[in-house]
């Protein structure tokens, strides 16, 4: 969204226009057969559309911000978690419930048989039937838990509570492993109850069976199902729902959903916590559970939430949902509900010095709303930290101060980690996903200043600066690295940049592979930047080094040798040099010669133009110069074959016009660019027309082309040359007889004359 200053975010296109570019790149994406299964991927490109992209605030991750209100487990799990996978049961044509699933990973053929048996009887009577029968081979723990478990889909609580109950009474080292799931399903046969009871009673015995299972976890008991992880969202359950009235809510069609219970300010914070740890934990249904919580929260009117808003916690889950949907906040200037809400709230929200720790997100927030006196004074109030010189660095662009901004991107830089690894070089396969995901949403951050920095360089024509913080910026800001690198710099710059900054890095090359799954490291792909401009450019010599793939490498030397071949030999030996280069040109090129970014998209594998999605910024007179200095020639989509065409035309200036070759050669150029420039193909036929041979496939000139067969074309040029002599020879016969009679006959003449006279 655009930002103007003390004013709404306004987005300059129309709507209209909008929708039709967004729905027409997910229509590229779902029919693009030759690419990822779910379309391509186009990044964004932040040297595109300058102004909007710098001041844009991104949104955050919801779960991103949730690890500041979770709480350390106070246990350790000794296994590895199960996969979070439902089984297809083929012989019934039904999905299988995780713990079934689980079972046919932990027990023997034999004993998952058995438990199959009592499983899919027809009734709970003909299970009890078949336990009696295999009382001797199945452990009392698997048989009392089966039939719960069957009871409990029948709905026929009580009798699967006492069958759990015979579980959990049994030794430690008789439960088979069924005692968690048995202490687990006895809380949700409670949690059950409690919905038509009067008291509290169910609720109470469902926490109790909740904190006996995970004292059992904290004792050593394996969890691999972590359901002491789901219990914590059963205990919040509890909190929420214990002695709470329903609420009665007439909700929309399409309405998210919310948590419909009054909500307690002297248990939402123990609420919100255990919310939090579950989610943090890995388990989804926390991060659901605080989803609908702040949806629940943000449909209060403000006397409602007012006191709520007393409690750090619930101050910190409505920043960490407003972070979430600042997208929601605005649209073409105007608040929608969402922002509108968000900017009612602010109005009672506590501003005391606990509030001031979340100072510089809440500064966000009302830089997103477009409220920028007020982002400005929590700034001035907030501690320094990477957000607030973000926020500083946005500001100030917004006044039109881009030297301060630059000096506040710089110190944002400092307060993020410069490598992906930083801070997970600790994490083993103990540690929670949520780490390593948080991990790469500060990087991502980090990332997008990084690039921002470097947008901004551009802006102020610091050119090499603006491709090194580019460069730091990473694959996610690729196509503005290609930018800067392909079309700003000098290529004397980009070499030396190269050769300094961006080394080769180690890759192992498929042998079978579509181009999106053998994406190479970034060096490597600059690199190939670089060699294909210097190729493009003729520096022959100097482009090999920079193309570390072998087969690219070879066909990079095949190319300039060709090119050297051609130069430096005449006729025929030359056309058949330049006819190698063609070749290569025209089926190589995108890989050897192509712009990364327009007019050949190399990027996307030529498989996309995207020239018109963009609009044209406008540009500095310095920027402008070098990007028409390092303009494609000709600028047309796949260039090289044009290129490719004309070194087959200069073959075919090289060898006779009356051989197959000529008119092979010309065919072939007309092909490269039939339907893309016919003008040029007309010439290169009309060419053909007027110089070459009739050959039997001229009537689909262009489109079925023979290859150019040199060999007869040397053997033609020597008949040209015998044909050459024999016409020479026809002409000045008579002529050189009568010559040589008149000078025999002079000769004669005067020889006589001379013996005359010495007679």
């Amino acid at each position: 969204m655009r930002h103007k200053p003390h004013s709404l975010p306004a987005n300059p296109l129309p709507r209209w226009k909008t929708k039709f570019k967004q729905t027409s790149l997910i229509g590229l994406s779902l029919f693009s057969p030759a690419l990822l299964a779910c379309g391509p991927d186009f990044p964004l490109q932040l040297t595109q559309d300058r102004q909007n992209n710098l001041s844009y605030l991104p949104q955050t991750s919801f779960s991103q911000q949730l690890s500041g209100l979770a709480k350390p487990l106070a246990w350790q799990f000794q296994d590895e978690p199960a996969a979070q996978e439902y089984l297809w049961d083929e012989v019934h044509s039904r999905y299988l419930s995780q713990t079934r699933a689980y079972e046919n990973s932990e027990l023997s053929e034999a004993q998952l048989a058995r438990v199959n048996s009592l499983r899919d009887a027809q009734s709970l009577a003909e299970a009890e039937q078949i336990a009696t029968q295999l009382k001797e081979t199945l452990a009392p723990a698997l048989t009392w838990y089966s039939l719960g478990a069957m009871a409990f889909d029948l709905k026929e609580y009580d009798k699967a509570s006492d069958y759990f109950k015979k579980v959990i009474a049994l030794p430690e080292s008789e439960r088979a492993g069924r005692s968690l799931w048995a202490l687990y399903s006895l809380s949700r046969i409670e949690l059950i109850k409690s919905k038509t009871a009067s008291d509290n009673s169910h609720f109470i015995q469902a926490n109790a069976y909740l904190q006996q299972l995970q004292t059992e976890v904290t004792q050593g008991a394996a969890d691999p199902l972590r359901l002491s992880l789901a219990g914590l969202g059963e205990q919040a359950y509890i909190l929420l729902h214990q002695g709470q009235a329903q609420i009665e809510v007439t909700r929309g069609e399409y309405e998210p959903p919310k948590i419909d219970v009054a909500l307690n300010p002297a248990t939402l914070d123990k609420v919100i916590e255990l919310y939090a740890t579950q989610s943090v934990q890995g388990d989804s249904s926390g991060y659901d559970s605080l989803l609908m919580l702040s949806r629940s929260l943000m449909s209060k009117n403000i006397n409602e939430l007012k006191p709520l808003l007393q409690q750090p916690s619930v101050q910190q889950l409505l920043i960490a949902y407003w972070q979430s949907s600042a997208n929601d906040f605005a649209f073409d200037g105007q608040l929608m509900d969402m922002g509108q809400k968000v900017a009612e709230i602010l109005t009672v929200f506590p501003t005391d010095g606990a509030v001031l720790s979340q100072g510089d997100k809440l500064a966000a927030i009302y830089y997103q709303l477009g409220d920028y006196a007020s982002a400005e004074r929590m700034l001035a109030l907030a501690k320094p930290s990477g957000l607030t010189w973000w926020l500083t660095a946005k500001l100030m662009l917004q006044k039109g101060d881009q030297v301060q901004a630059a000096k506040a991107y710089a110190q944002a830089v400092h307060h993020f980690p410069t490598d992906a690894t930083s801070g997970t070089e600790h994490l083993n396969a103990k540690d929670t996903q949520q780490q390593a995901i948080d991990a790469d949403a500060l990087q991502a951050t980090y990332c997008r200043i990084r690039a921002e920095q470097g947008v901004l360089s551009l802006e102020r024509g610091e050119y090499v600066d603006a491709l090194s913080q580019l460069f730091a910026s990473g694959d996610e800001y690729w196509q503005d690295i290609a930018y800067v690198a392909e079309r700003v710099l000098t290529t004397a710059e980009l070499k030396l940049f190269i050769d300094e900054h961006v080394p080769v890095m180690n890759f192992e090359y498929p042998k079978d592979s579509d181009w999106y799954d053998s994406v190479e490291p970034i060096n490597n792909r600059l690199r190939y930047l670089l060699g294909r401009r210097l190729l493009r450019e003729g520096a022959i010599a100097e482009a090999p080094v920079y193309f570390s793939n072998p087969t690219l490498n070879a066909n990079v030397q095949e190319y300039g040798k060709a090119l050297t071949t051609a130069k430096n030999s005449k006729g025929i030996e030359s056309a058949r040099a330049y006819w190698s280069a063609a070749e290569l040109a025209r089926h190589q090129g995108m890989e050897i010669l192509g712009f990364e970014l327009a007019p050949d998209y190399s990027i996307y594998a030529g498989m996309f133009d995207l020239r018109d999605w963009y609009a044209a910024d406008k540009l500095s007179d310095k920027e402008q110069q070098r990007i028409s200095a390092s303009q494609a020639i000709p600028d047309k989509r796949f260039h090289y074959r044009y290129q490719a065409a004309e070194l087959a035309n200069k073959a075919a200036d090289l060898v006779p016009h009356n051989s197959q070759a000529y008119a092979a050669l010309l065919c072939q150029a007309t092909g490269w660019v039939l339907y893309r420039d016919d003008e040029l193909a007309r010439r290169y036929y009309k060419k053909y027309v007027a110089n070459g041979p009739f050959v039997p496939w001229a009537e689909n000139f262009g489109t079925q082309c023979e290859t150019p067969d040199f060999d007869r074309a040397v053997e033609r040029e020597k008949a040209n040359q015998i044909a050459e002599w024999n016409a020479i020879y026809h002409k000045l016969k008579k002529p050189v007889a009568v010559s040589f009679a008149i000078i025999a006959a002079l000769l004669g003449a005067y020889a006589w004359r001379r013996r005359k006279r010495k007679q």
